[in-house]
């Protein structure tokens, strides 16, 4: 037996609790069967993802484009966008392994190593190419076999078996690192290689910056350094090379303006913006097994325990609080088998 809970902002539904309304409390999800284990979590601007062991996506929530765009991702009535809605049954001969979703697209990665894309694509979020309609399933080619895929609001970055990072979209702020090509003041990418010094474990995107973490565990950051996400000492606003943020890194994450670092040992390390609790106490994060940013807080496995800090304006920190720099226990159960976060939404999965 598996549940979903969600709690945060549902203005569209895209917590997949049957209604439309903020919780700020986990609140159980319908429409996954209680037979599928979840894998993965992802929220996009008003849209959600999860993908499940089985090779499954399920989508939940409407876009701000309208239901042009939702037509793609879900086939079901306005009502049922409310529930969480399995993706288009005629793409069932697909199994999918990894799913990221952007503002207002999302990415879907097969268990092939294909990647896919759906939703608006005016800053090529999709395929690399601009256009102003919204996209339908496209495969995305990328000449290696891809292992994550990971979203920004309006950049994507994918990440080979080979080390090697793909990206494109908008990068006007070195999201993608240095442009190759000139370009636009908007500098909107085609897909290129992002080069960087060794090869990548693990990829993640911030609102406008993305991070990598390198083989040796050096974690590299590219983008906007407007709130010191990619070095508090070093207030540059745009940073195209790649510099190193932390060193000694097991795993990353970005939310829209922080940027986390786990170490060996549990111990979490934090920079950039923290007007609203981002960034919590560090003698507060230690011990912790797992962790993930939404836009502006952040959840966490300590001991055995699910906690949460940061802007919980809409409740996703599972408090009445506006805002926390303390972590929140959420959930003492010891069965949480995922967890996500996306803008303002949260959701924790129990087995």
């Amino acid at each position: 037996m598996s549940k979903l809970y969600g709690f945060g902002s549902n203005g569209n539904g895209q917590l997949g609790i049957g209604h439309v309304e903020d919780t700020h409390k986990p609140t159980l999800c319908i429409g996954i069967p209680d037979h599928e284990v979840i894998l993965k979590i992802s929220g996009g601007g008003n849209h959600s993802a999860v993908v499940t062991e089985s090779g499954k996506v399920y989508f939940a929530g409407f876009s701000q484009l309208g239901e042009n765009y939702m037509q793609y991702i879900l086939k079901a009535s306005p009502e049922k966008q409310q529930a969480w809605t399995v993706y288009q049954e005629r793409f069932s001969e697909i199994k999918w392994k990894d799913v990221a979703c952007g503002w207002a697209s999302t990415l879907l990665l097969s268990q092939e190593g294909k990647v896919y894309g759906v939703g608006s694509s005016r800053w090529n979020e999709i395929d690399g190419k601009k256009d102003n309609k919204e996209q339908e399933l496209t495969e995305i080619l990328i000449h290696e076999d891809i292992i994550s895929v990971a979203c920004g609001w309006r950049h994507a970055v994918a990440l080979s078996n080979e080390g090697n990072v793909f990206g494109w979209g908008w990068g006007r702020h070195g999201q993608l690192g240095p442009s190759k090509v000139e370009t636009d003041k908007k500098d909107i990418r085609s897909i290129q290689k992002i080069e960087l010094p060794q090869k990548i474990l693990q990829v993640a995107c911030g609102h406008l910056y993305t991070i990598f973490r390198a083989e040796d565990g050096s974690v590299y950051g590219v983008g906007s350094n407007k709130y010191g996400q990619l070095d508090n000492e070093d207030r540059e606003i745009r940073i195209a090379e790649p510099r190193v943020v932390y060193r000694n890194s097991v795993y990353i994450d970005a939310g829209w303006h922080h940027t986390l670092s786990l170490g060996s040992i549990g111990e979490l390390k934090a920079s950039g913006r923290k007007d609203h609790g981002q960034i919590t106490k560090n003698h507060l994060l230690q011990n912790i097994k797992q962790f993930c940013c939404g836009s502006e807080h952040t959840l966490a496995i300590q001991e055995d325990r699910l906690i949460g800090w940061g802007w919980n304006e809409h409740g996703n920190c599972a408090t009445d609080k506006d805002f926390t720099d303390e972590p929140i226990v959420i959930s003492t159960s010891t069965k949480i088998r995922a967890f996500g976060a996306g803008c303002a939404t949260s959701w924790f999965a129990v087995m």
